[in-house]
């Protein structure tokens, strides 16, 4: 079990070093938002329980340092693989993972402006760029994936039909009919 939950953060670290390599490589926007927003900076994540301590420096030549196990500190962010990969489907948008609690973010308000537009950034940058396509790929083929729901919801948790009130109202006060006067 130890060993597994090491290889785990080895990979999730590789795959970060990846991810800022490709940028790196791509340059643009997303690199010149990223070497803004994190140079000189340091964070914990945590994916589906994975925590890494990642660092940050060197401007320009940024070099990204990561650290586990991490002593139990702040999170500054915290999601699951599910909502990652609905995210990079373009099933879910940042901005609603984000309210509907799927991703918790903590930081200073200029930090999180530019952690919004590293994320835009990368998932516009993922749909021409083959490699960040190959490391999605490699990431959901090989990280866990949570048991999927079963296809049919059970019957207390399916809704009820609607037009449920209307069969409570009376046929006779249904049947009232008012005439408007002629103008």
């Amino acid at each position: 079990m130890q060993s597994q939950s090491f290889e785990r953060h080895a990979q999730l670290a590789q795959w970060l070093h990846s991810l800022v390599e490709i940028l790196r490589t791509t340059g643009g926007a997303t690199w010149e938002a990223l070497v803004e927003t994190v140079d000189g900076k340091t964070a914990i994540i945590d994916l589906d329980g994975v925590v890494l301590r990642v660092g940050a420096s060197g401007g320009e030549q940024l070099q990204v340092e990561s650290a586990y196990p991490v002593a139990q500190t702040s999170v500054n962010f915290r999601s699951n693989s599910a909502t990652l990969r609905d995210a990079i489907a373009g099933k879910l948008t940042v901005d609603a993972a984000v309210v509907s609690d799927k991703i918790y973010l903590r930081g200073n308000l200029q930090d999180l402006l530019g952690i919004h537009q590293i994320a835009s950034g990368i998932l516009a940058d993922s749909a021409i760029n083959p490699q960040l396509r190959r490391l999605w790929a490699e990431f959901d083929q090989s990280w866990f994936h949570p048991p999927s729901l079963p296809p049919c919801l059970a019957l207390e948790q399916q809704r009820p039909n609607s037009g449920d009130l209307i069969r409570q109202v009376p046929e006779d006060v249904l049947a009232i009919q008012v005439d408007l006067p002629a103008d």
